[in-house]
């Protein structure tokens, strides 16, 4: 079961609101719900997205509903990803940050690239294979993909080429409308081309400061994603932004991922561990990282950790590591 932050859903459900469009059929289809999606950084497996997106082009009855979705979507939707590439230099800086950064939103799918003389090839491949239709899912994100190169630039020039793995014998000038480019389906890779002298465009919002901030924290939730995996990374992202809240029970977790406890027990037995590892693994790398933060007290990281007391915190880091969490702290410079 692979992760992914469910932005294409999101704004597919919107979409559809808009319009007066009955979601419920597609969203139980997916096995998913209004409750989740509305979660901001929920957790759903890759295959209940592409699920989704196919089931709502049915009720909507429209079949580029991806690209149509896509064509209204605020860019800023995609999270990090925007900021990342919205803050590098070049356009050559921030492909090389979208193929780093990829999997921060999405476990399913790596970005390669590869330079030829007159041509950069961007090719998003599948990191296991999917028997789900995915049509719809690689149709928006081609296009949002097109509109962030537009907005980040404010240049309007037009991609090479854009290929599909998917067929598509219909709606054939709409697809072309959108994209604005040569557009190939059936093929043996999922692929966008641009010509090599825009490469060296400059991103009208590159801000080099804001995009260290961005990388080191980019860096951290990667690291994150790779330390755990399929539903373990689910639970871990739910559990990242409950902590604060308190509410870092199996029960809440279970039910904001659409899943009774028990089942949610079972499935993490399957992969070798339990909710309360995973708990535990958490709080311990988010307690190293606050605590390297000199601005950060104990008692805050205790809270943002989910501790309703200090000595709680304390006696579980001294469990961890052996010793107090305000030994951590460097000691405060002397005085001149």
């Amino acid at each position: 079961m692979l992760w992914t932050r469910g932005v294409a859903a999101r704004e597919t459900l919107s979409y559809l609101d808009r319009r007066g469009i009955d979601a419920e059929p597609a969203l139980f289809g997916a096995g998913m719900s209004r409750h989740q999606l509305s979660q901001d950084d929920i957790g759903l497996s890759a295959a209940s997205q592409y699920r989704f997106l196919e089931l709502a082009a049915a009720e909507a009855n429209d079949q580029l509903l991806g690209l149509h979705v896509a064509a209204e979507m605020d860019m800023r939707a995609i999270g990090i990803l925007f900021y990342l590439t919205g803050s590098s230099r070049t356009v050559a800086e921030a492909l090389d940050n979208l193929v780093r950064y990829s999997q921060i939103t999405n476990e399913a799918l790596v970005v390669e690239i590869s330079r030829q003389k007159d041509e950069v090839i961007l090719a998003i491949r599948h990191v296991q294979g999917f028997d789900e239709q995915h049509r719809q899912f690689f149709e928006l994100l081609a296009l949002w993909f097109v509109r962030t190169l537009h907005e980040e630039t404010n240049r309007d020039f037009a991609l090479l080429r854009v290929t599909f793995t998917h067929a598509r014998n219909a709606d054939l000038r709409e697809v072309h409308r959108l994209l604005r480019c040569p557009v190939d389906f059936a093929q043996g890779v999922d692929s966008w081309v641009l010509p090599q002298r825009v490469m060296d465009l400059p991103i009208v919002s590159g801000d080099s400061q804001l995009l260290k901030i961005l990388t080191a924290h980019a860096d951290d939730l990667l690291a994150e994603r790779h330390s755990v995996t399929g539903l373990q990374s689910m639970v871990a992202n739910q559990l990242a932004s409950l902590l604060p809240s308190g509410e870092s029970r199996a029960a809440v977790v279970a039910r904001q991922l659409g899943m009774s406890q028990r089942s949610l027990t079972r499935h993490l037995a399957e992969e070798g561990t339990t909710f309360g590892e995973i708990l535990e693994r958490l709080r311990q790398r988010l307690a190293a990282r606050y605590l390297a933060d000199d601005r950060m007290s104990v008692q805050q990281t205790a809270w943002l950790l989910g501790y309703s007391e200090v000595g709680a915190f304390n006696h579980a880091y001294k469990r961890w590591t052996g010793t107090a969490p305000r030994r951590m702290r460097k000691p405060p410079a002397a005085s001149p």
